[in-house]
């Protein structure tokens, strides 16, 4: 079991983060029967006061160019919530001489509520990286071990796509995907005349209703969220189902500070700092 600081509550698992991982298991396990805490470093998700895919530039404070004209985060005012390179006041740092980044989301569901949505799988030649090209060191699983899996999520989220029997780039359980513009029929026809390869897109946007879902009305406002949850976040998807069967715990503005074991060296109980109250 696992077990937040406080006597009065003991759950059977605790889930650090809120996005594409942690709400699918959120998901799955509440489902199971399993009483679950769910452990998030940012706020709780409002869409229709957080996203911003129909809002126009006059009404922005800053008309959307952000305060002082600099966009910070993804973009400006306005992108979906709460994304950024750095998060002042958070506590990491880059070994000297490092450039790496990476990309933070502090809100539920965290960064699949601006994602690009591009739902691909790894192919065989992917999982045997080894073996095919002598670099790095194979899986200890393959992708015909994992196809059920990719199976059952794909059904559930919804990717859109075309089945093309490409050895490496697998076909799914797939949506029909949208019809192509004009462009793309151009670019379509010059790729079918190099004998260059040319496929719809594989992403996890519905173009038909599912599981109370409505399908994409096509504003092309991906990245400002998505009231109608017509693309996948698992803000939107995951947890309202895990939260529904009553035995979900979400904690927000909660930091993860350390996984604390036992005399057995198994894990007991999670330690975090509440960020409203640096308590």
């Amino acid at each position: 079991m696992w077990q937040l600081n406080s006597p009065r509550k003991v759950y059977d698992v605790c889930i650090i983060g809120s996005g594409a991982g942690g709400g699918t298991a959120a998901k799955v396990l509440t489902e199971g029967g399993l009483n679950v805490v769910m452990l998030e470093a940012g706020p709780r998700l409002n869409p229709d006061k957080d996203f911003k895919e129909h809002v126009w530039p006059y009404q922005l404070p800053h008309r959307g160019v952000g305060i002082g004209g600099k966009q910070n985060g993804i973009g400006n005012e306005f992108m979906a919530p709460n994304g950024f390179w750095e998060i002042e006041g958070e506590p990491y740092t880059s070994a000297p001489g490092s450039s790496f980044r990476w990309f933070r989301s502090r809100i539920e569901g965290g960064r699949t509520n601006h994602w690009g949505r591009i739902a691909l799988r790894f192919g065989p030649a992917d999982f045997r990286a080894h073996s095919t090209d002598g670099m790095g060191d194979d899986w200890p699983i393959t992708y015909e071990e994992l196809a059920p899996y990719y199976d059952k999520v794909e059904s559930y989220i919804g990717v859109f796509g075309s089945k093309e029997n490409i050895p490496n780039a697998p076909d799914g359980v797939f949506m029909p995907p949208p019809k192509p513009r004009c462009t793309e029929t151009l670019v379509k026809k010059a790729c079918d005349k190099l004998n260059i390869t040319c496929i719809p897109s594989r992403l996890a946007i519905l173009t038909k209703p599912l599981n109370d879902r409505d399908p994409c009305h096509y504003c092309a406002q991906c990245g400002r969220g998505c009231r109608t949850a017509s693309n996948f976040s698992s803000s939107q998807v995951m947890i309202p189902p895990a939260a529904a069967t009553g035995r979900l715990t979400m904690i927000a503005n909660a930091m993860a500070r350390e996984i604390v074991l036992g005399s057995n060296g198994k894990v007991e109980s999670v330690s975090y700092i509440d960020k409203s109250t640096k308590g």
